[in-house]
């Protein structure tokens, strides 16, 4: 029970609180931590050693328990070990076991002992958190021997990591992200990863840092890192709120602007250890200087570089029938003395598209409509100003199209061979013969892609895919590779999240690290919207966790900004907003139309 487990550990947290003397009113101006982040870094946790004549089931819990140690030599939990196990706990470079709920242990026989829990993730480690389908069971088999008198344990002979209930893992981990850069411009791109929290998460993430790109993001972004560059010193102290990142000779290769791509990647990343405040770099001790003698940078924006935010929108377009009007998305019928707003349209508004053609996408810059015909045999594009534009057929089984803030329409279906595509049109092309083409995907074999959605900086894509029959239903994240002009050419094998879902109908980005997507957890259920976190999971797919009420009949979602943007169209025309953690009814229609959709 949570009470015992608690009892073994003594939780010693240690508050260093400087300048008490109220708000400080000089230095710099510093990214906070997110609203809801746990604040973590400060608390200690310190394991309880074996007890003489502790049982084998004790031992064994107590091992367990005690890889929450966050000493670094882990001397605690090797005392539970036989002698002979000692280097097979390999707490750093096996995988760590995420579980929910309490633990099942078992004896078999005299000398050994099983150990079960109901599964949530796993983090491998690189840091990747991977989430667990539902019912999944850890299982694991201890072998206990005497030692001295007492009962120790013998690991298996592959090996052992750690295993941490949920609590425990947010307590000893911690999530950050490193950046890249995007291949056509200076936007930085997030990797989530989960890190060991404690006094070293700096030199960590450096290290980290200067690594290759992740293959999920191979050929769609870039680092400023050169190849071969490591910390000169194993450690990043951080003195007065100063990240002093020495690195190894080879980092001297880098010209002037991956120097600044570098330092950008860098100061972004070790902004997230509340304790920096600023980065400065050296090579081989000897310091680095930035064009007017700058040996220290507070934020990437002052390099030029920055993750790219989702936009928000005060307003969206709404299609009913054939017809399409602008609406406030925020106004809730009976729940405001105000009347509704009648709001006028826009330049560059399209105000009809005929109901023959279904699933319809707006471009980023809100003057084209992208949809499909009802047969999903063909696709279109509407302009306020010009002719329809029919783009010659390419294939069938059309999903929703969707734009990317390049200008570049998004859609996947089947070609004249059978074969599952993903396809790209130049939406901005004077050129009205200009065909869609089907881009590099040999990781999609023979799966069918569903819904795509294209994250604000263009630089990665969360698809959802199936098998042919519609199951083994998969969404996965992937990096954009972009030929230099910025024209798509192929997508990165996808990195999955959201596995705890057993269906899923469609996704949204919510910001650079986000997302929202309409599933289901059982097969039964209805459906819901979850909120997700790319490289977290799905919030709510566990008892006790809060959760989004269903919406059943729910087919599309998207948002006009961020979670409490979100808004859900039913397969009966209902348009419904997020009011907490219900859904009313805002408008009717068949369509919701948020620019880059």
């Amino acid at each position: 029970m949570r009470s015992r487990r608690f009892a073994a550990l003594l939780l010693v947290a240690s508050t260093v609180l400087a300048a008490c003397g109220g708000l400080p009113g000089t230095g710099p101006v510093v990214e906070g931590r997110p609203l809801g982040e746990v604040i973590n870094e400060p608390v200690r946790v310190v394991a309880v050693g074996p007890v003489d004549g502790a049982s084998q089931e004790a031992i064994v819990r107590g091992f367990l328990r005690a890889g929450e140690d966050t000493d670094e030599t882990h001397a605690t939990g090797r005392s539970f070990l036989a002698p002979q196990s000692v280097d097979l706990w390999r707490w750093s470079s096996e995988d760590v076991v995420v579980y929910d709920g309490d633990l099942t242990v078992k004896q078999l026989g005299d000398d050994n002992v099983q150990v079960t829990a109901t599964g949530m993730a796993r983090l491998t480690p690189d840091g990747r958190y991977i989430e667990q389908p539902p019912g999944t069971r850890e299982k694991v088999t201890f072998g206990v021997t005497k030692v001295g008198g007492e009962w120790r344990i013998e690991l298996p002979a592959t090996g052992f990591g750690l295993w941490l209930d949920n609590d425990q893992f947010n307590r000893v981990y911690v999530r950050r992200f490193i950046h890249y850069v995007s291949r056509n411009g200076r936007d930085l791109v997030p990797d989530a990863r989960w890190f060991p929290i404690g006094t070293r998460l700096a030199t960590t993430l450096a290290r980290a840092q200067l690594s290759a790109v992740p293959p999920y993001l191979s050929g769609a972004v870039s680092t400023g890192v050169p190849t071969g560059t490591r910390l000169a010193v194993n450690a990043v102290p951080v003195t007065a709120g100063k990240a002093q990142v020495n690195l190894s000779s080879q980092a001297l290769s880098a010209d002037p602007a991956n120097r600044a791509a570098m330092w950008a990647q860098l100061t972004k990343t070790l902004s997230q250890v509340s304790s920096v405040a600023s980065v400065s770099l050296a090579v081989d001790n000897t310091q680095l200087e930035l064009p007017g003698g700058v040996t220290s940078v507070s934020s990437a924006a002052d390099l030029g570089y920055d993750t790219v935010p989702q936009s928000i929108f005060d307003t969206a377009l709404l299609r009913s029938g054939d017809a399409i009007r602008r609406f406030d998305p925020r106004y809730v019928p009976d729940t405001q003395a105000s009347k509704r707003p009648d709001l006028k349209p826009k330049d560059g508004d399209i105000a009809r598209v005929p109901d023959t053609w279904v699933d319809l996408a707006l471009s980023d810059d809100g003057k084209q409509v992208a949809a499909v015909s009802a047969d999903r045999s063909e696709l279109s594009i509407w302009r306020a100003t010009e002719q329809t534009r029919s783009v010659p057929p390419f294939a069938t089984s059309l999903t929703k199209p969707v734009y990317d803030a390049n200008g570049y329409l998004w859609t996947a279906g089947r070609d004249s061979k059978g074969d599952e595509r993903v396809f790209v049109l130049d939406s901005a092309s004077s050129d009205p013969k200009t065909a869609a083409k089907a881009i590099d995907t040999p990781w999609l074999g023979q799966r069918r892609v569903t819904a795509l959605a294209v994250s604000p900086d263009a630089a990665r894509m969360l698809v959802i895919t199936t098998d042919r029959s519609g199951g083994d239903v998969r969404l996965g994240l992937t990096g954009i590779v972009r030929a230099t002009n910025g024209e798509p050419q192929s997508l990165a094998e996808p990195l999955d999240q959201a596995q705890s879902l057993t269906r899923i109908q469609d996704v949204t980005w919510l910001d650079p690290a986000t997302f929202a997507v309409l599933g289901q957890v059982g097969e039964k259920d209805p459906m819901r919207p979850w909120l997700a976190s790319i490289g977290a999971g799905v919030d709510g797919t566990r008892p006790g966790i809060g959760r989004l009420n269903a919406v059943p009949g729910a087919v599309r979602i998207t948002t006009v900004g961020g979670p409490r943007g979100i808004l859900i169209v039913t397969s009966d025309k209902r348009v419904l907003a997020r009011a907490g953690t219900n859904w009313p009814l805002i408008e009717r229609g068949s369509d919701v139309l948020v620019p880059g959709s």
